[in-house]
């Protein structure tokens, strides 16, 4: 493989990374599973099943879409693997260049994917995590999410802070877009797409009053410090496991070049994947579920992304759609290593008369076929 040139008009900084100290909120919702459904078969499940080997359904164990609300005090690289350090331009290697910070929006929902022949049934067998949408609101991270990792980002506009009463959460994330699709809109640069507010975490005396439901037994503080130390159990688990074990998210997505000739053709599709592992989780603490507002603003451009997470909906006459009711909300600190982006499969691609079709690759192993795959590999040089 040739040697990608580094240039002085990019800013990129090459994965793994590390985010220490991260502040998450978290919102989970019924998913709609025909969306989800189309989703796959419109972005992964390309070209015909027997041929590609594999297949890609929702989770009808965890039949849930979590809205995930990130902010970031600190990103650096973390590629301290090699000798030879990957160099800017300048010769700065990309960990000592220093760090950046942003916040981060993005809906995701578990996927299963299996085989699609008796052959590889369960030698594919895993479960990987959709992420149809994703806003950042730094531009370097935006374009190396979309250029080296082939994650979907948008570049928004996101606040997020306390809302009405201490210690509670409020979130509003600004796109551009076109307010309507009628012809000759003119794009605006900034379109409300989405706004979140909670009551106080609990234990609270503020909003409404704790309904009887399996939430309930994890609304105190000793709820929360339990998950913190399972969290850590998590930590212990993956090292002794060699990997067996895994407390990472796992994500999916469709990378693609457009052919420059012909831009509603691709000269390259292949499905990529990226893993997020959560450690040190810590200050676990639950929201009401029945005192979070979470709006959508179902508006022009906005709308086919929400169709995908949302599905049928009801509009009100403001132009804004209330979430599904909300099942638990929560939030907490933690760390997450960024790193093992892979290349799960590449589709063959034709290039046109009198040539021939580019090369189809597939990674589908499951990872947790992975570590046994090296017992009987032949060993590397």
């Amino acid at each position: 493989m040739i040697e990608y040139v580094q240039s002085v008009a990019s800013q990129q900084v090459p994965p793994p990374y590390y985010f220490p100290g991260v502040t998450v909120n978290a919102f989970i919702w019924d998913a709609a599973m025909t969306p989800v459904q189309d989703y796959c078969d419109r972005y992964l499940n390309l070209g015909d099943a027997e041929k590609r080997g594999f297949v890609y359904r929702p989770a009808s164990t965890w039949p849930y879409a979590a809205l995930l609300i990130i902010d970031y005090p600190i990103m650096v690289s973390s590629d301290r693997s090699r000798e030879d350090i990957p160099k800017d331009i300048n010769g700065t290697p990309f960990p000592d260049r220093g760090f950046m910070s942003q916040k981060e929006m993005f809906v995701v929902f578990p996927l299963l994917r299996s085989g699609s022949r008796l052959e590889t049934a369960l030698l594919n067998l895993t479960v990987e995590w959709a992420l149809p949408f994703i806003v950042v609101e730094n531009p370097m991270s935006a374009i190396c999410g979309r250029e080296m990792l082939g994650i979907p980002k948008l570049l928004g506009n996101i606040e997020i802070g306390e809302g009405k009463y201490p210690d509670s959460f409020s979130a509003r994330v600004d796109l551009p877009g076109w307010a309507s699709l009628e012809e000759g809109e003119m794009q605006s640069e900034h379109l409300t797409f989405l706004e979140v507010d909670t009551a106080p975490a609990l234990p609270t005396f503020r909003g409404s009053p704790d309904e009887k439901s399996i939430w309930t037994l994890l609304r105190s503080d000793t709820a929360g410090k339990t998950i913190g130390a399972l969290g850590t159990v998590n930590d212990f688990l993956e090292n002794v496991s060699l990997g067996l074990y895994s407390n990472a998210l796992r994500t999916v997505s469709l990378r693609q070049f457009r052919d420059a000739t012909d831009p509603s053709k691709a000269v390259y599709q292949a499905l990529v994947s990226c893993r997020s592992t959560y450690s040190s989780i810590s200050n676990f603490r639950f929201y009401n579920e029945h005192d979070v507002k979470i709006k959508f603003h179902d508006r022009g451009s906005f709308s086919k992304i929400l169709d995908v997470f949302l599905g049928a909906r009801s509009i009100h006459k403001s132009g804004t759609v209330r979430a599904p009711d909300v099942m638990a909300a929560f939030r907490f600190n933690a760390n997450i290593d960024f790193d093992d982006t892979r290349t799960l499969h590449t589709f063959a691609v034709e290039q046109g008369e009198g040539l021939p079709p580019t090369q189809e690759t597939d990674d589908m192993l499951a990872p947790w076929l992975r570590p046994i795959r090296g017992f009987f590999s032949a060993r590397r040089p």
